[in-house]
């Protein structure tokens, strides 16, 4: 239904959720950024923060942003354009970009690994393309 219609429906979100969600799987996996991460983001003075919050409530966040940037594209892309496979993916970019330079000065401020923000905005990049593709798709 969406392919230029622009007209998503309760599966179409669930579809988006589901790639973006297999997105982080394969985004965090040990064998391509997830080492790393877990380096950066706990190096041995913090080893103690690991595992603070239950699983539950750590994959009950990444579902609700998944469903969350879903609806929001679902809701933008109309506007900004996206009637083409490219133009989707150019505005899940943009958006990408949008919330990467909001999120700089907390990098700075919060003496944050560049390693890990710039892990973390691909992921989001990759999160939001993802979606956006498809829900131009479906």
């Amino acid at each position: 239904l969406g392919s230029g219609n622009q007209v998503w429906t309760m599966l179409d979100i669930i579809l988006a959720v589901v790639a973006a969600q297999f997105t982080g799987f394969l985004w965090y996996n040990p064998q391509t950024f997830g080492s790393i991460w877990l380096q950066l983001t706990y190096p041995p003075y913090r080893k103690h923060e690991f595992g603070k919050y239950p699983n539950s409530v750590c994959y009950g966040s990444a579902s609700l942003s998944a469903v969350t940037v879903a609806l929001i594209l679902s809701y933008v892309l109309p506007y900004l354009g996206a009637t083409s496979l490219w133009a989707s993916v150019r505005s899940a970019l943009l958006l990408s970009a949008l919330t990467a330079a909001v999120e700089l000065p907390h990098l700075t401020f919060g003496a944050q690994e560049i390693g890990m923000f710039a892990i973390d905005k691909g992921h989001n990049t990759a999160v939001m393309v993802v979606e956006a593709v498809v829900l131009y798709l479906v």
